[in-house]
């Protein structure tokens, strides 16, 4: 639940930043974006449906979500708060999701599978 909800807020700050600031904002431009969004969407498909690889591919882009973060702050100076908002969120939810896919009990599900 908490990795769609980082994705829809993925998918949100992309159509977002496209429309409303003409990609000027930060963001991976639209085809890479949704690429991303696709690739992630799968994972998280196949996570759900006990896949050890799509559980790595979850944890990369957890990873991948993190590079961001150092900007947060200068973002906040600059008022950029849409943009502190979702690069924030996103990586808060993926990492706690990644966290729960870690637990015993995650492990426990995906070797039965």
């Amino acid at each position: 639940m908490f990795l769609w909800l980082a994705w829809s807020i993925s998918a949100a700050a992309l159509v977002t930043n496209q429309i409303v600031f003409r990609g000027s904002g930060v963001g991976p431009g639209p085809s890479l974006g949704v690429l991303s969004l696709l690739i992630q969407a799968v994972a998280l498909v196949l996570v759900g449906r006990g896949d050890q690889i799509a559980r790595i591919i979850t944890l990369v882009f957890v990873v991948i979500a993190a590079l961001p973060t150092p900007m947060l702050p200068r973002l906040v100076a600059e008022r950029a708060v849409f943009s502190a908002g979702y690069i924030g969120a996103g990586f808060v939810l993926k990492a706690f999701g990644a966290c729960l896919l870690l637990t015993p009990n995650a492990s426990a599900w995906f070797a039965r599978r």
